[in-house]
């Protein structure tokens, strides 16, 4: 078993999540004004977004090329996934504020 494959999933699961929270905040912050009152409703958004996008991903690694270790890859990715939560909701917030105010 390669020890990499996790840590390989999980930052990939990781940037995925945090880039697409990106993405949608600066699209958000296009149509409307993004206060820290509504943040939790553009939050969630967010992380339905990512969501999506994750299991598209892992879709396409699991199902379409069929990796070698395809369960280890899914946990290494799920929980990458869920740091970038997290990450978003702690450290990230005034990043993506700043991101939906600056159009």
């Amino acid at each position: 078993m390669d020890m990499l494959v996790p840590v390989k999933a999980g930052f990939l699961g990781f940037i995925l999540s945090v880039g697409v929270q990106l993405l949608v905040f600066y699209v958000v912050g296009g149509f409307k004004q993004v206060t820290p009152q509504n943040f939790t409703r553009t939050f969630i958004l967010a992380a339905v977004a990512a969501f999506l996008a994750v299991d598209l991903f892992l879709y396409y690694k699991v199902y379409l090329v069929r990796t070698v270790q395809s369960q280890i890859f899914l946990v290494g990715c799920v929980g990458g996934w869920v740091g970038g939560i997290f990450f978003g909701l702690t450290q990230l917030k005034p990043v993506l504020l700043s991101v939906a105010r600056r159009r």
